[in-house]
């Protein structure tokens, strides 16, 4: 099985929308493809999902459910800090790299500007739907 990292952009766009995020997450959930997940992106997703998109206890509870039925959680003790720019995002790199991940797929141009990080590749989700469909 192989792990990968979705940064809380494409998760929100694949949950909320149609499209290549919503597509990126079907492959997941059809391949042999484990979504890794910790505390921290849990939480970035829920206080977004919340406050920006208001959405009820009740929908948040079946994205992070269908999240949590797909994926593994991971407890992150990494503390690399390869973006300065956000730091925030850090969060993801720290999560691939425990969880053992060769890829993050992500929407956001700090990510993408590393391009990879330690050996995990770090593309967009078209890129993403282009190896794996």
């Amino acid at each position: 099985m192989k792990n990968i990292v979705f940064d809380t952009n494409v998760l929100i766009s694949g949950y909320l929308w149609n499209g290549k995020s919503r597509q990126a997450i079907r492959l997941v959930k059809s391949k042999d493809l484990c979504l890794l997940y910790c505390t921290g992106s849990i939480n970035e997703l829920v206080k977004v999902l919340s406050t920006k998109f208001r959405l009820t206890s009740l929908e948040i509870y079946r994205v992070i459910l269908d999240i949590k039925r797909i994926g593994k959680r991971v407890h992150i003790s990494s503390r690399e800090h390869p973006i300065k720019e956000d730091a925030s995002d850090n969060l993801f790199i720290n999560l691939a790299i425990d969880g053992n991940a060769r890829l993050i797929v992500s929407g956001d141009s700090h990510l993408l500007n590393l391009k990879e990080y330690k050996g995990i590749e770090i593309i967009t989700v078209t890129e993403y739907i282009r190896q794996f469909s």
